[in-house]
């Protein structure tokens, strides 16, 4: 059985740089490598602090990235 775990991603707002990346886009080349090359997977767990302010507007972006 193959597990991927994802962690602390930190997301922010879309487009903002924080840590000197665009964090929504590093998100969106993980999810694409991970549909790619691990499509066998039997789940997948986003774990540790999915926003790096806890706002809703960031929650919000995370879900969309997520679908």
């Amino acid at each position: 059985m193959k597990i991927i775990q994802v962690t602390d991603v930190h997301l922010g707002r879309l487009r903002e740089i924080r840590y000197g990346a665009n964090l929504n886009e590093r998100l969106d080349h993980c999810i694409d490598h991970i549909n790619q090359r691990h499509s066998d997977a039997t789940l997948c767990i986003f774990t540790g602090d999915l926003t790096d302010d806890g706002e809703a507007d960031s929650y919000a972006d995370l879900k969309a990235a997520l679908s």
